[in-house]
């Protein structure tokens, strides 16, 4: 189990399942089985398991998951590999 901030700098997370490896890109996995899904201006909305489209991959940059949805626009989002 992993936790992504869902507001950066907030303090709010989503418990997210795991990542799933998605042609050199993240996508996270839900609880529920859908995945994180970044729209291009910045929500975190939810998408169907199997959706791996430019919403919902990410790049890992440290303990960060930096979606880029559009060009020239990157949200990135802190993640923690455990929940203690």
């Amino acid at each position: 189990m992993i936790a992504v901030g869902k507001i950066p700098m907030i303090g709010e997370w989503i418990v997210a399942s795991r990542l799933i490896s998605a042609g050199g890109k993240v996508v996270v996995e839900n609880l529920d089985g859908t995945v994180m899904s970044v729209q291009p201006d910045g929500r975190v909305e939810s998408r169907p398991a199997g959706s791996a489209g430019a919403y919902e991959q990410a790049t890992i940059v440290g303990n960060n998951l930096a979606f880029r949805p559009v060009s020239g626009k990157v949200y990135v989002f802190p993640y923690v590999s455990e929940i203690p």
